[in-house]
């Protein structure tokens, strides 16, 4: 009998351990993946931290069976209006916001512990929406967050040995 109670304590305390592996992995694909933004945005243009702020969030794929996108991007709160968000948080220096917006596809609560939370303020500083392009990286992960596409298309490649370079893995699905 106490075999058995051994036995049990030690597939728990085994899948416990599993389970908590994967949610840390889980934390730092995203922390790379906007890190490594960062970094390609700044390679280019230094992004000014009391200027700018990042922007993330998550959605269920529509392309894709049993997969979410993930978008990152940097944008100034002057531009910004009608923008749903309920926490500030904070990666190397900069405000980071998750997007709260389309209750139904949003999968942006599975980034909410990937961040440090700060202080609270309101960032659409916009009077009247403005319509801009700024650059961004969308990327789809499959249900084991391999990724599977990238986009912008004609940045894709450079984007990808960027987060193969950092461990990210990638589906055998990946679409180059």
């Amino acid at each position: 009998m106490r075999k058995y109670f051994l036995l049990i304590c030690i597939i728990v305390l085994a899948n416990s351990c599993k389970n908590y592996l994967h949610s840390q992995q889980n934390k730092n694909i995203y922390q790379t993946i906007v890190r490594e933004f960062i970094e390609d945005r700044n390679s280019e243009i230094k992004i000014d931290p009391k200027k700018n702020i990042l922007i993330v969030g998550a959605n269920t794929s529509e392309n894709y069976k049993d997969s979410y996108n993930f978008i990152v991007s940097f944008v100034n709160p002057k531009l910004l209006t009608g923008f749903e968000y309920n926490k500030v948080y904070m990666i190397d220096g900069y405000r980071l916001i998750i997007d709260e917006s389309n209750e139904l596809i949003n999968k942006s609560e599975i980034l909410k512990k990937s961040f440090e939370e700060t202080k609270y303020e309101d960032l659409n500083l916009a009077i009247k929406p403005i319509e801009y392009d700024s650059k961004y990286w969308f990327i789809t992960f499959n249900s084991k967050n391999e990724i599977i596409h990238i986009s912008p298309f004609q940045e894709s490649k450079e984007i990808k040995e960027i987060l193969l370079k950092k461990g990210i893995k990638f589906s055998t699905d990946y679409e180059d």
